[in-house]
């Protein structure tokens, strides 16, 4: 009986020691990103039956102490559920956002260094050039105008390609990094499996990979299945990123000008549906080549109309006979804008009139002046102003519309956050308060052994003296 009392008691130092140690752990690990906090499930030992002749056929039973049951995480599954579908749309959102601030920067809307001010300053150049067609001055002027509206908008077409290849090197970068997450996942699928198998709690590994987990849905729109033997498989459309201690890589290709993620060592495409990923292919092979086109068909337009016109006039120094057929503007090999040389070398040969010899002619300069209002862009429903300011219209309002669902999300997954932290952060009082209570129990359990200690001495060696 009284070493039945020893091990009662002894058990209770046990736990409560369990206990200290798991409130010491949280203490520690108050402010790990990603920690759970950890409670001690206790519950009382199996109770020992008195085996007697002298008692009723009723059970009787003697309490023998407590076990710790398990060291539990305090999470709930339902909000990282929550926050990580949620996260998936913030990743695109954030994505977006950036990508649009730096496509605003290019375009520079709106300033008196926009492409739209350069437009109107050309078109005035033009009327200028018109009221004094003798003026070497105003001719001067519309070639400034004219190189620095063909100077900015190669600038423009120029940066957002180099956009466009940024978008390629972000996106092998995070390629790289969910890579990795995916490779630390399986390996921690191992770990927690075989840890389980010999019945122990991982619970720091499961924080880890939780924490895996919350990164990887900034990247991808994966789906999470646990496994009933502790590990988690991660499929992207259907297809395993990691399957319990395998993993599967991406690997990023451009082909044609088109990007794409593929599994890697095979031509199969990766159905991405929401994050950062599908964010920057949709920026890469839609939004970016889509404003570029945009551009060109600006500088097509300007080159072809003003060119048709000016090809069919004359220059002040220009002889007598057939116009000289000399063009305004040239494209080059690259897609570059520039004007003539021989224009910018010589203003005199500005072709502003209709006929030789004539200086204060001003027809053909007139007319290019008027292309302002002509309807040349968008299948003829547009000029070349209303078409570049509804495209300018256009990125302010998808920027907007990202900035809009950007803090939407961030806002939606802040406060899924919050009611996450709740549930599992560490309580600084709390655990300051469980240390208390587990270190008097811890007391108490020692204090115990202290009087079955004493009992055992009085029985061992105060038993047996009488009439000694």
């Amino acid at each position: 009986m009284v070493f039945r009392a020893l091990e009662t008691a002894f058990r209770g130092l046990m736990a409560q020691q369990r206990a200290v140690d798991t409130a010491n752990h949280n203490i520690a690990n108050a402010n790990t990103p990603g920690f759970a906090r950890q409670r001690v499930s206790l519950v009382p030992s199996m109770p020992y039956t008195v085996p007697a002749f002298n008692r009723s056929g009723l059970a009787g039973q003697v309490g023998t102490g407590v076990l710790v049951a398990s060291i539990t995480r305090v999470r709930e599954s339902v909000f990282d559920l929550q926050y990580r579908v949620q996260s998936q749309a913030l990743g695109e959102a954030s994505t977006l956002v950036d990508a649009y601030a730096q496509i605003e920067a290019v375009f520079n809307e709106p300033t008196e260094a926009g492409l739209g001010t350069l437009l109107d300053r050309f078109w005035r150049a033009w009327q200028a050039v018109g009221n004094q067609p003798e003026d070497l001055a105003a001719r001067a002027a519309l070639v400034q105008d004219a190189t620095t509206l063909a100077t900015n908008l190669n600038r423009m077409r120029r940066q957002l390609t180099e956009l466009q290849a940024d978008t390629v090197t972000k996106l092998t970068l995070q390629v790289s990094e969910v890579n990795s997450i995916a490779e630390r996942l399986a390996s921690l699928n191992q770990q927690i499996v075989a840890a389980l198998a010999t019945g122990q709690t991982p619970n720091d590994l499961m924080d880890q990979r939780d924490l895996l987990l919350d990164k990887l849905a900034r990247f991808t729109g994966a789906t999470i299945r646990p496994l009933p033997n502790g590990a988690v498989n991660i499929y992207l459309g259907g297809y395993p990123l990691v399957d319990q201690d395998q993993w599967f890589p991406l690997s990023v290709q451009v082909s044609g000008g088109t990007a794409s993620v593929l599994w890697q060592g095979t031509t199969s495409p990766v159905a991405l549906e929401r994050g950062s990923l599908q964010a920057l292919l949709h920026l890469h092979n839609a939004v970016l080549p889509g404003l570029v086109q945009k551009l060109e068909d600006i500088r097509d337009a300007l080159a072809h109309e003003v060119n048709t016109l000016h090809m069919t006039g004359y220059g002040l120094s220009d002889l007598p006979g057939p116009p000289p057929g000399r063009s305004f503007f040239q494209v080059t090999a690259g897609g570059e804008l520039e004007v003539e040389p021989s224009l910018v070398a010589d203003p005199q040969l500005i072709a502003a009139a209709d006929a030789p010899g004539e200086p204060g002619n001003n027809a053909i300069a007139r007319q290019i002046a008027e292309l302002r209002s002509k309807l040349v862009l968008n299948s003829g429903t547009a000029t070349i102003n209303d078409f570049y300011n509804t495209l300018v219209a256009e990125v302010g309002g998808a920027s907007q519309t990202a900035q809009v669902t950007r803090d939407n999300q961030r806002a939606l997954v802040e406060a899924i956050d919050r009611q996450r932290q709740e549930i599992m952060a560490v309580s600084l009082d709390e655990e300051m308060a469980n240390l208390i209570k587990y270190q008097q129990a811890y007391g108490a359990a020692a204090r115990a052994i202290t009087a079955v200690d004493e009992m055992l001495d009085r029985i061992i060696n105060g038993m047996g003296l009488v009439g000694r």
